[in-house]
């Protein structure tokens, strides 16, 4: 538990210490502001998926796995015993993936008789920034034998070009 407790000290204090440098604009070139609000909002993301539960049984759930194709990323989610009625899937205006639902219970007996109980129950959220160059226009969603795979297309990004401005 110990160890559990260093290593999500870490990203809450780099948190910390990344809003008190953004307080302080000469602290960074308008150049890097972009990046640094990124990391900034990736770093939020962690801590609001990991941090922000009820309990900490469902750490890291649901479990995914990605994979980057040619054409597209595939997102595929461990969601065994989730009712499809039961899991929200949205993604925002910075590619912030959410997924959250609930996962009931089979038995209406809640006992306390159990030796060992490691099968998560209860409500889950996860929070997953995504690549930049999604296209989000181009979504698939499949749910099947408790898997739900998310195939996203991907977009050319545009690189800004420089030019030369005139000097009035």
């Amino acid at each position: 538990m110990k160890n559990l407790k260093k290593s999500l000290l870490a990203p809450l204090a780099l948190v910390v210490l990344t809003t008190s440098a953004s307080a302080n604009s000469s602290f960074m070139n308008s150049e890097y502001d972009k990046e640094f609000q990124q990391m900034q909002q990736f770093i939020n993301s962690m801590v609001d998926s990991h941090l922000n539960r009820a309990k900490l049984g469902n750490f890291g759930y649901p479990r995914v796995n990605v994979q980057n194709t040619k054409e597209h990323y595939i997102y595929e989610f461990d969601l065994a015993g989730v009712y499809k009625k039961n899991i929200k899937l949205s993604i925002d205006e910075n590619n912030v993936l959410t997924l959250s639902g609930k996962k009931e219970s089979k038995s209406a007996n809640k006992s306390d008789n159990y030796i060992q109980q490691e099968i998560f129950y209860g409500s889950f959220s996860r929070v997953m920034k995504l690549p930049d160059d999604i296209d989000q226009e181009k979504l698939e969603t499949q749910y099947t034998n408790g898997i739900l795979k998310l195939t996203i297309g991907k977009k050319v990004l545009q690189k800004p070009k420089s030019k030369l401005l005139e000097i009035k």
